[in-house]
């Protein structure tokens, strides 16, 4: 088996210990999310998990047009053109971050009337800030797991996952033995508080690892310093060129995602809104939709 594997190409073995890092890493992540849901579920209950569910796909649409399909096209156009992976991620972080505060901006705007009579639950309006502030984070992380997917290397975005995991759950149980020693109530926002620690986290793993270790197009190469680094980042314009095959690239992602997204958001607001109204209380609906997306789905194939 060793032999087989030394016996293929560079690219096909970088391949390979990508698929199979990315692989181990995603199903270690679920397994800890798995436990974490049940934590939650036990911490702030089945109507908080139902809250919790119809806020978190408002932040899927904004990763959506932000972040998600921005990250796939930096990774197809940095691979193919990785002497300017530099500067293509440089363009295509600039536009993320745009629109992720336009996005973020919009959200803590409009929250009452989103809440109000977009997703028909008032009590979503504060929870809708917080998520709000983590997709910049979002957006700075994915853009960097696209650049180094590019330039094929992967051990990055594998163990940004487990960062983030690892510590949102850190920071939840911590949180959750500070509120029961003060005797204080646990409520929804601790959900969504780890949310944005996670998203934090994420970003700050993979930005000090692209300072410290920039991804190389040759293993030859030395790698950059960061004083190297901050001139042309900081004072180099974006080329235009740049950005017009990315969104070429990003904008039937970005379609297909978002089309997803809005059909996540309306399942999200039709089911304890039809609850609701053949007769159940607005408790019960949120905590029966709260079961089914938080403890349910998650357990099978989903």
């Amino acid at each position: 088996m060793k032999q087989t594997f030394l016996s293929l190409s560079p690219k096909k073995r970088a391949f390979l210990t990508g698929t199979l890092l990315l692989t181990g890493t995603g199903f270690l992540c679920r397994i800890l999310g798995f436990f974490y849901r049940i934590f939650m579920s036990r911490t702030i209950g089945a109507e908080g998990l139902g809250i919790y569910n119809m806020v978190h796909p408002v932040f899927g649409i904004c990763f959506a047009l932000c972040a998600g399909s921005i990250q796939t096209a930096l990774s197809q156009y940095v691979a193919s053109n990785q002497k300017k992976g530099r500067a293509v991620f440089r363009t295509g972080l600039f536009i993320s971050l745009t629109l992720s505060l336009l996005l973020a901006l919009l959200i803590c705007n409009t929250s009452s009337f989103i809440a109000q009579y977009l997703l028909l639950e008032p009590r979503c309006e504060p929870y809708l800030l917080i998520m709000a502030l983590s997709v910049p984070f979002a957006a700075l992380h994915a853009c960097i797991n696209g650049y180094y997917y590019g330039m094929q290397k992967s051990h990055v975005p594998a163990f940004s996952q487990v960062a983030e995991q690892v510590i949102r759950m850190g920071a939840v149980f911590g949180i959750v033995q500070i509120l029961q020693q003060n005797g204080r109530e646990i409520t929804v926002s601790l959900a969504v508080y780890g949310h944005l620690i996670g998203e934090m986290a994420s970003a700050a793993f993979t930005f000090i690892c692209l300072i410290l270790f920039p991804p190389a197009r040759k293993k030859a190469a030395p790698p950059e310093s960061l004083h190297a680094m901050q001139p042309e980042t900081i004072h180099t314009v974006h080329p235009p060129h740049y950005a017009l095959p990315l969104l070429a690239l990003a904008l039937p992602l970005m379609g297909n995602r978002l089309v997803l997204n809005l059909l996540a958001s309306a399942e999200a607001i039709w089911i304890p809104n039809r609850l609701t109204a053949y007769g159940l209380s607005s408790s019960d609906a949120f905590s029966i939709y709260g079961v089914l997306t938080g403890m349910a789905l998650p357990a099978g194939v989903k």
